[in-house]
This record gives C-alpha cells, structure tokens and sequence, in this order.
C-alpha cells in the first residue's frame, strides 16, 4: 500500500523513536542540515528519510553506530542524500521565509499582547510608528533568512535565528521608546495582539505539515 506524506511523517517519528541516543543525535544532525537545504518534492524526501531510519534500525540490531552505517561525517552523507532527490515544487525559499515569519511574528504578537490579553485592557497605538517598527523588523527578518541559508553550518542555524531573532526583537523594542510618537493614533481591542499572534502561529503549523 502507498502511504501519504502524513503517513510517512507518522512512521518516521516512530520509528526514530526506536534510536539509541547516539543515533538520534547523529540522525538529528543529518535531518536538520538536510532541511534547511532540501526544496524537493516532500513524498520523496519523507520516504527517503524513512530508507535511512530502516538503514539506523538495521545497524542498530546488529550491534553498529550511525557513523558505521552512514559514515562519520553526516553532512557529507546529507549532501549526497539531497541530490539524489528529485526536484518538485513544494518547499521554495519564498514558503520557507513565509513560515519563518509567520512564526516570529506569532511570537511577537503573542508576547506582546499577552497582558493585555489578561487584564483585558485595549491599547493605543501611533499608526506612524508601528508602520515604521513593521519596516525595519521585516527587513531585519529578510536578512536574518538569507544569513542563514548563506551558512555552511546549518546545524547552528536554530541557535543563530533565535540570537539574531532576540537581538531584533529588542532593537524594536527599545526603538519604540526612543522615538517619538509618529502618525495618528490607533485604538485595537486587547484581544487583537494575542489572537492574530495565534492565528499565525497556528498558519505556520499547517505550511509546515502541507504537502
């Protein structure tokens, strides 16, 4: 029987579970330098994924290390992995800065209305001021995305968006308190912030689960 890519997802977590701790961090490695530069067709890559836990389960019941199966170097095994996929069109670098941004701003929106959310008290906004804090964060953002896929480290690349991520997001932060207020003013429910920063989040989610 042919399996859909939830299905593939699905047997992948499992049988990933079924990794030594030594594996699952080789295998980690090797999935998170994979995905932040695979864009090809996701029913492959899923199932390719699954050939290489098959290939870990084997060795494992037979007494042998991921690096014996797979080598020692596995950004050498990811590279040769990635262009033995066939190329489609479901990833591209637009959909991965979308879902990049969706979640960020998920985060911001989430973190900044989250008291006003429970003191249930509205707030007031210059419309100059936050078009102006949108530009500069966007901006920043865009680079943040191209210094990542410019990396030839992407195991570090979570560690490098959530520092240069927090650096933007303070720089934003501390920039709204030393300009002075600009264009006319803005009058959102408490609510606003919060449940717009869910509703991306919860976008984010589905981009990534989409085929």
């Amino acid at each position: 029987m042919t399996l859909n890519v939830n299905q593939l997802i699905e047997q992948n977590k499992k049988k990933r579970k079924l990794l030594t701790p030594e594996n699952n961090s080789y295998y980690e490695n090797l999935l998170m330098y994979i995905r932040m530069n695979h864009f090809s067709n996701e029913k492959a890559f899923e199932e390719a994924l699954l050939n290489i836990l098959n290939q870990l389960l084997n060795g494992q019941q037979e007494g042998m290390s991921a690096e014996e199966v797979l080598g020692s170097d596995p950004e050498q095994y990811a590279d040769q992995f990635i262009q033995s996929l066939p190329k489609g069109k479901t990833k591209s670098t637009i959909e991965f800065g979308l879902e990049l941004s969706f979640t960020f701003f998920g985060w911001l929106l989430i973190l900044w209305g989250i008291w006003p959310f429970v003191n249930k008290e509205n707030q007031t906004l210059h419309l100059g001021s936050l078009l102006l804090s949108l530009i500069l964060v966007i901006t920043g953002l865009m680079l943040i995305v191209n210094v990542i896929f410019m990396m030839k480290n992407k195991r570090k690349a979570p560690r490098v968006f959530g520092i240069l991520g927090g650096l933007l997001f303070f720089t934003g932060f501390f920039l709204n308190f030393l300009m002075e207020p600009l264009g006319p003013l803005l009058y959102i429910s408490y609510f606003t912030p919060f449940g717009l920063g869910c509703f991306l989040l919860l976008a984010s989610y589905i981009m990534k689960r989409a085929q």
